[in-house]
């Protein structure tokens, strides 16, 4: 007998696991997160998140607490080769993969990338995924778990009180990390190179204005006498990244606080620099993704899931659209309006997904960091926000549905593809993006008879759905006529499109989410 229950439990509480129970609660499902660490990141990691995962923020109503939880500003780009930060001898190294399209962007996406670092960015969702109810338990340890047909029994205890408790839950999640001993457990093996190195990253608080005198960078490459490494700054935080020897002794004994503060210096060419050394933690360069994301009643999410080199910013972003994938399906499932079939569909989606992502990473990290030819051909930012295609039994794929990815400046409104970005009002407060926050949403050219039908499905159904007329001039790029509708689900894809007015449309949808839903009679 458990000594509680709860419908998931998620295990981790970095990006993926906190962002995930907001998620879940934002459709109100019940959830406990364990994460092993007394509180959130202490690590400035990830300064980037791009303009999908912000609009998953902005659909959970955080996105302009996010941002003024980070005031940064990426204000350079392109990689900077130096002796050091000082040094009059540095030359650029450029490659068009290291600049984010500009042009159509504001087309794209009613959001913008935010720049803040990860200490800065979990408290904002600890504390909203809180509000909405959800149970964060820190400095708690998973011990065991033991999934069955039915369900999952976890043994917790809290690091601080040694006690333990278990609780019963539907599903578990595991958002474990890199290492994952739920992964692990399960016997779930992994596909890529694996390891590609050790590094070590040191954090430290200065002053580089001086330093830098005007020059913004991306990376900065620094190699001299002392030190050789790869340097980010964001605001004043120097992120100083070094190779270690995971072999050679604890990273506190290989890198002392007077060590990290002398390879600091080293790294700005500035003997005497004043700096704060806030951290060193080591980290491993990684390429691999998981060869399943569902295992019976449990789901991989995150780096549990893929991992991937840092290059292009790409992994925690990857991480944060597991769970915005997975919310959604997973309420559905436990509310009963949707089949167990449906989870299945987590990982028919997000896998390629995770494989495309783990390969432009490592091809970017080859074009700048090699010999500048890519091992793959490069697509570039935008289209890689925005731009692949989800294909699975969780919409209505049309034939000759077209390529991995699209251009999203160029969009074919068809299933499978993120819904294109179309302000509805004049205020521009609005956008079709914004219109399935919270549930399934009906696009049409104007038609009474879809409100009707959307109307008549909720009462079948008890599947509420948000129903919005877009400029019918549009309607050539949507594919359908003026009488037709596009279905986009909770995620932001369009699920089905239908060209023209059915005979009966309330039967249509009907039918359509039967199937989408994995819903038997």
């Amino acid at each position: 007998m458990s000594d509680e229950q709860t419908r998931v439990v998620i295990v981790g509480g970095s990006l993926v696991g906190l962002s995930t129970a907001l998620f879940l609660r934002h459709h109100g499902v019940d959830v406990v997160l364990v994460e092993r660490h007394p509180s959130t990141s202490i690590q400035p990691r990830t300064p980037g998140y791009n303009a999908r995962t912000m609009e998953s923020f902005r659909a959970v109503g955080i996105e302009d607490e996010v941002r003024a939880a980070g005031p940064w500003t990426l204000t350079g780009s392109g990689i900077l080769w130096a002796e050091s930060l000082s040094s009059p001898n540095w030359h650029w190294i450029e490659h068009p993969s290291m600049h984010a399209p500009t042009e159509g962007f504001s087309e794209v996406s009613p959001s913008e990338m935010a720049v803040l670092a990860q200490d800065e960015l979990e408290p904002v969702l600890r504390a909203r995924a809180e509000s909405l109810g959800g149970d964060l338990r820190f400095a708690t340890e998973l011990l065991s778990f033991a999934p069955d047909d039915e369900g999952v029994t976890v043994e917790v205890a809290d690091r601080r009180t040694d006690e333990r408790r278990s609780v019963r839950a539907d599903y578990l999640i595991a958002a474990d990390g890199a290492d994952s001993p739920v992964r692990e457990a399960l016997g779930i093996g992994r596909d890529g190179p694996g390891v590609l190195g050790h590094q070590v990253g040191i954090v430290v608080r200065t002053d580089l204005s001086e330093v830098l005198d005007g020059r913004s960078f991306a990376i900065s490459m620094v190699a001299n006498q002392h030190v050789s490494g790869m340097v980010r700054v964001v605001g004043d935080l120097m992120i100083l990244n070094v190779e270690h020897d995971p072999d050679g002794g604890a990273v506190s004994e290989q890198f002392p606080e007077h060590r990290c503060a002398e390879l600091a210096r080293a790294a700005a060419g500035v003997p005497d620099l004043p700096v704060e050394v806030l951290d060193a933690q080591p980290w491993t360069t990684r390429a691999a993704v998981a060869r399943r994301f569902v295992h019976g009643r449990v789901l991989l999410a995150g780096d549990a899931a893929h991992v991937m080199p840092p290059s292009g910013a790409l992994g925690a972003n990857t991480g944060i659209q597991d769970g915005w994938n997975l919310a959604w399906k997973l309420a559905l499932v436990l509310d009963g309006r949707a089949g167990t079939d449906l989870l299945d569909t987590y990982g028919a989606e997000r896998r390629p997904v995770a494989e495309l992502t783990v390969d432009q990473a490592l091809a970017r990290g080859g074009a700048w960091f090699g010999d500048g030819e890519a091992s793959t051909e490069l697509i570039d930012d935008l289209t890689l926000m925005f731009g692949y295609r989800y294909d699975s039994a969780a919409l209505l794929a049309e034939s000759g549905a077209g390529a991995e990815v699209e251009d999203p400046r160029r969009p074919s409104w068809a299933p499978g593809t993120r819904v294109p970005h179309v302000w509805l009002d004049g205020d521009r407060d609005e956008s079709t993006v914004d219109a399935c926050a919270s549930g399934f949403a009906l696009l049409t050219g104007g038609d009474d008879s879809w409100p009707r039908a959307s109307a008549e499905l909720e009462r079948r159904l008890g599947l509420p759905m948000t129903v919005r007329s877009v400029d019918p001039e549009a309607g050539a790029s949507w594919g359908i006529e003026p009488s037709g509708a596009v279905l986009v689900r909770p995620d932001g894809f369009v699920a089905w499109r239908c060209a023209s007015m059915p005979e009966n449309p309330a039967d249509a949808l009907e039918s359509v989410l039967d199937r989408i839903l994995a819903r038997t009679s």
